[in-house]
């Protein structure tokens, strides 16, 4: 019998740590998943604290990175493990590529937090998988998402018109392809994160 690989989460950056989902982040999660503004262009809606735990508890043991399905990985302080935000992935049921979606709380905007966490839940997703790809897909008025991916090293891709929440808008997706020194599973692609 093979041993189980061992979980590669959580992630500790210099002031993030990327890890699971939990039931007690439950408050946090709602702070942020309530705040209107800061969800304007995301995927997800505010929900019930009764649905919102069993989502975190759901997310607490899903699989990680398992084709074809969405993964909510957590963003914490590194100070106090407070939830700060979250980041979604999803490898295509292909496994060629990967999605990626994030979100951080309003008052931890403009410290450079988002871009540590973002560039970690990269480096996971190269280490552990065989996409060739990670792409963000955003709506054009959403400048500051727009900024967080080129400043990882995404470039833009393609630009269409879409429909979100029933609002025609001009999506733009991102892509970052695998760096070619780095074949699937091998060592870090960025060294300012470390495990």
């Amino acid at each position: 019998m093979t041993p189980a690989a061992p979980d590669p989460l959580p992630r500790i950056g210099a002031r993030v740590r990327l890890r699971r989902l939990a039931v007690a982040d439950l408050p946090a999660f709602q702070a942020y998943r309530h705040d209107e503004p800061l969800g304007r262009y995301q995927g997800w809606l505010p929900q019930a604290d009764m649905q919102a735990q069993a989502f975190l508890d759901e997310m607490s043991r899903a699989r990680l990175l398992a084709p074809g399905a969405w993964v909510q990985l957590g963003i914490a302080d590194c100070c106090d493990d407070v939830l700060i935000g979250d980041i979604g992935l999803c490898v295509s049921s292909t496994g060629d590529r990967a999605e990626i979606g994030f979100t951080l709380r309003t008052s931890w905007h403009g410290r450079g937090l988002a871009s540590e966490a973002v560039l970690a839940a990269i480096q996971l997703v190269f280490e552990v998988t065989a996409v060739a790809r990670i792409v963000g897909i955003t709506d054009a008025r959403n400048l500051a998402s727009i900024r967080l991916l080129e400043r990882v090293g995404m470039r833009r891709a393609s630009t269409s018109p879409a429909e979100f929440r029933g609002e025609a808008c001009i999506e733009h997706v991102h892509e970052l392809r695998r760096p070619t020194q780095l074949a699937a599973g091998s060592c870090e692609p960025y060294p300012e994160m470390r495990d």
